[in-house]
């Protein structure tokens, strides 16, 4: 399984610039992993910004609790 994992920025301490995962159904979007690398990163930057989310980065797996990155974090 391939997925996009979006970012957001962190509420605490106040004004921190630091980024971190968001949650809920639209922080992730699985991929079709017949796509090539960079048609998914095409596909993840543009839901990045739709979504309103910061910043977002490629995994790889056969579950969410069973994966790991496959790229660096890229920002909207």
């Amino acid at each position: 399984m391939y997925y996009v994992q979006f970012f957001q920025a962190s509420v605490y301490p106040v004004g921190s610039t630091e980024l971190i995962e968001a949650c809920g159904d639209r922080s992730v979007v699985i991929l079709d992993g017949r796509m090539s690398l960079p048609a998914m990163h095409r596909i993840a930057a543009a839901e990045c910004v739709k979504r309103g989310y910061l910043a977002w980065q490629l995994f790889m797996g056969e579950a969410f609790t069973r994966s790991c990155s496959i790229g660096v974090i890229h920002h909207a």
